[in-house]
């Protein structure tokens, strides 16, 4: 089985709405959004690069980047599908998409999901080409704390 990185595409906005929709309310249950509307923002936005995690040829999750000032990254949103969780894909998602963009980034958990929780604390810790690895406090009153750290690029190894 092989992980990939495809672009969401305005023209899947649908689909992509389909997959927000549980994931909000999962992260933030309290929040009223509207998953149609949240994915056409997303997908037409020129500071967010939005992926579908596909494993082959299925769609197995989505990572929202947004790409701020400075060269700097923020992983706004990142969903493995509940019925491939803990298989390992989660990881190898992350590790490709961070190391897409090397440099500095930052990411908030959602204080609803401490699976989430959980899962950052174990992956950040062993990430390849990670450094300045530092927990800081919630950007939102729906997260529990956040990350902020450096990728290394491929060649920095």
């Amino acid at each position: 089985m092989t992980l990939s990185l495809a672009l969401i595409m305005p023209r899947e906005q649908a689909f992509f709405a389909a997959a927000l929709a549980p994931y909000f309310a999962e992260v933030a249950p309290q929040a009223a959004i509207d998953p149609t509307e949240r994915a056409g923002q997303m997908l037409h936005r020129k500071d967010v690069t939005a992926f579908w995690i596909r494993k082959d040829a299925q769609r197995i999750g989505f990572a929202i980047v947004l790409n701020l000032p400075d060269d700097r990254r923020e992983l706004s949103e990142f969903c493995i599908l509940p019925q491939h969780r803990r298989q390992g894909w989660g990881q190898q998602a992350a590790i490709m998409i961070l190391r897409e963009f090397p440099g500095r980034w930052r990411m908030g958990l959602s204080k609803s999901s401490r699976e989430a929780v959980a899962f950052w604390g174990t992956c950040l810790s062993i990430l390849p080409g990670i450094r300045d690895l530092r927990e800081g406090a919630p950007f939102t009153e729906h997260q529990i704390k956040s990350y902020s750290f450096d990728i290394a690029g491929a060649h920095d190894d």
